[in-house]
């Protein structure tokens, strides 16, 4: 369960004259590809939360160096360049079985986040209309940044499959990593439109035809 003040805020939305279509969903739910479906559709920009966080464990940035502080070779990935960078894989193991460590990532990362969501948002700020994928939109309060906000819909099963098939993680891994997020219930309930994503077909593609006039 939320409070009443969460509640209040996640209900918050952009007031500007700017168009910000705020595309959310679960892990594996297809955000991408919707994402990525519209810009070429609509020539809209993208701002994408996931990238900036790739970014941000770039090596030699200073996250990154944290980062490998923390965790020594448990996370020391190989470069061909001698560099020391993250095995994002070896990262996501240790944070996906420990909340504690999971929150101080996000404590590292998401202001680094949140500093080029506002650089891209003044970037574009002449366009009508722009895309924001941000898969944490609900959990980290983006809310506010969004006129409306297209929740990308998946059933767990599907989830399940698409990433044990993406990431070649075994059944728990898959289960930890859905579990890391709000429940999908929870989080369309704050969404102003639902595409639903759950099969292995284009049906998506109508719905946000339908909702975007393409």
């Amino acid at each position: 369960m939320i409070d009443q003040q969460l509640t209040n805020k996640l209900c918050l939305r952009w007031k500007g004259k700017q168009r910000r279509i705020g595309i959310t969903g679960g892990i594996a739910s297809g955000k991408t590809i919707i994402g990525n479906y519209l810009f070429q559709t609509k020539r809209w920009p993208i701002l994408d939360a996931d990238f900036y966080a790739h970014q941000a464990l770039n090596s030699e940035s200073p996250i990154s160096k944290k980062v490998l502080l923390k965790y020594g070779s448990k996370v020391l990935g190989k470069s061909k360049e001698n560099e020391q960078i993250i095995d994002r894989k070896a990262l996501a193991r240790i944070i996906f079985k420990n909340d504690f460590e999971k929150k101080w990532l996000e404590k590292v990362i998401h202001p680094f986040v949140n500093v080029r969501l506002e650089e891209e948002l003044e970037k574009f700020k002449t366009n009508s209309t722009l895309i924001m994928v941000i898969p944490l939109l609900f959990e980290k309060n983006y809310t506010s940044l969004c006129s409306e906000v297209c929740f990308v819909d998946c059933d767990r099963r599907m989830q399940l499959k698409r990433l044990q098939e993406r990431d070649k993680l075994s059944l728990e891994e898959a289960n930890q990593r859905i579990d890391a997020q709000w429940d999908n219930a929870l989080k369309r309930q704050f969404a102003d439109h639902i595409i639903n994503n759950s099969h292995n077909d284009d049906r998506w593609k109508g719905q946000l035809e339908k909702l975007y006039d393409i």
